[in-house]
């Protein structure tokens, strides 16, 4: 029996070795060591607060200090909160997707639709000039149980927060995602973000986010967009309402 039970580990260590030939060979990456898959709850309780003062370069300190959701706020008409800013919400559960090659993210605020990242975790480089969306271009690779995402690409009207902090078109976003067992708080995604834009900010903003886990969590539809048809109802409803009452008054 020993005999055999040194066989079988002979065998499997055989396997191991010949399968890490193999993908040297084939030029393959690594495979991931962390396991993010699940539903992620945000914990807004230890969610990091921005700095009191942000060391903001002259005109993107106009801009916030100006600043008006109703007017400059995309997500006010139910567009995309994009990234950073889906990442640094506090109120809607994260579901991640991964296989060996990518990472899915997909978060759904009450906004039009829900929101997909798709983080390809090879190790490649960034495109030099991708076109500009809503979460940008992103690519990820492993520093041991840490996945590092950079992402860039990011519209300028995709706001970083609620409040109006702004950025250009040169922002690139740095995450760095990992998991760990808290034994007060459970088993833990820590999301440390770090924002650099040299058009915008004097210096990188750095901030962490934490979700908890929550394999029981469930999205939630969005009634953003019913809100808006409702009020586009009410707004005809009313028009014709007047133009009614104008025609009764000109046929007297």
């Amino acid at each position: 029996m020993k005999l055999a039970g040194w066989i079988v580990a002979a065998v499997a260590m055989a396997g191991v070795q010949v399968a890490t030939v193999m993908a040297a060979q084939s030029g393959s990456h690594p495979l991931p060591t962390t396991d993010f898959s699940g539903m992620w709850l945000p914990d807004a309780r230890r969610a990091e607060a921005w700095p009191a003062v942000l060391p903001l370069a002259p005109a993107a300190r106009r801009f916030m200090e100006g600043f008006d959701p109703t007017a400059s706020d995309p997500a006010t008409l139910c567009m995309p909160l994009g990234t950073p800013r889906n990442m640094l919400q506090t109120g809607y559960p994260l579901e991640i997707v991964q296989t060996p090659r990518r990472l899915v993210m997909i978060i759904q605020p009450n906004l039009a639709n829900a929101e997909v990242r798709r983080i390809p975790v090879e190790g490649r480089a960034l495109p030099a000039s991708p076109e500009p969306s809503w979460f940008g271009t992103s690519h990820g690779r492993w520093e041991g149980p840490t996945l590092v995402v950079e992402t860039i690409g990011l519209r300028e009207d995709a706001l970083v927060s609620d409040n109006g902090l702004p950025h250009s078109g040169q922002l690139r976003v740095t995450e760095r995602l990992r998991v760990v067992n808290d034994r007060e708080h459970g088993k833990l995604l820590i999301d440390d973000i770090e924002l650099r834009d040299p058009q915008a900010y004097l210096e990188p903003l750095k901030i962490r986010r934490y979700y908890s886990w929550a394999p029981q969590a469930r999205a939630r539809d969005s009634t953003c967009v019913d809100a808006l048809w409702i009020d586009k109802l009410w707004r005809d409803r009313l028009k014709e309402h007047g133009e009614s009452a104008r025609r009764g008054e000109a046929s007297r």
